[in-house]
């Protein structure tokens, strides 16, 4: 005997009206009795596979969710390393303008040196006014440093000078190459020599 392929679906309710419907009749023996056992063992083979597929499917949902997850802290570590990696790279392609405007300073200072050179100087300070500004746009900014105190995280010291002045005592007395910030934090530090008093 070949089994059907497609067994029609087990009705529960249709079943436990059966059931009724035998109990309520007068009881005809062995046959009855057998009956009633078959239908109570399917029932029960029923809710058995009712309780496996839910079992089945609250540990699917579990794994789904738990894939969800993931996905989603993997999106957003991607998306993190990914701003910081931009941001890396802008802070260093910012940084590699700074020695043009050193070299605009020192074109500057030495047109100055010249009076013929009046128009020149003029001109290339308003070349390194055009270019702060455009820099500007993207937060970096020029850090005064002579006069101030120093802090090892604006100034880097390239030397120490004797001073006369206590007050001068570990301050920026020159500067040899401008700082710069972007936002709060050093882009470059700027090349300091500091005053160191003796008594």
């Amino acid at each position: 005997m070949v089994p059907d392929p497609d067994p029609p679906d087990f009705d529960a309710v249709a079943a436990a009206k059966e059931l009724d419907e035998l109990l309520a009749e007068p009881s005809s023996g062995a046959k009855n009795d057998a009956y009633i056992a078959t239908l109570e063992t399917e029932i029960e083979e029923v809710n058995a596979l009712l309780a496996k597929k839910e079992a089945q499917l609250a540990a699917a949902n579990q794994r789904a969710d738990h894939a969800h997850a993931e996905i989603e802290a993997a999106g957003k570590r991607l998306a993190s390393a990914s701003a910081k990696e931009l941001e890396q790279r802008t802070r260093k392609l910012l940084e590699s303008f700074l020695p043009v405007i050193d070299d605009l300073d020192r074109a500057i200072a030495a047109a100055k040196t010249r009076p013929e050179s009046a128009d020149v100087a003029a001109g290339l300070e308003l070349v390194r006014r055009s270019f702060l500004t455009r820099l500007g746009q993207f937060g970096v900014v020029h850090a005064p440093a002579l006069g101030e105190k120093f802090d090892p995280e604006r100034h880097e010291a390239f030397a120490m000078v004797p001073v006369t002045d206590p007050a001068q005592d570990g301050r920026v007395i020159d500067v040899t190459r401008e700082g710069y910030l972007i936002g709060e934090e050093t882009l470059r530090p700027a090349g300091v020599a500091v005053g160191k008093h003796r008594s």
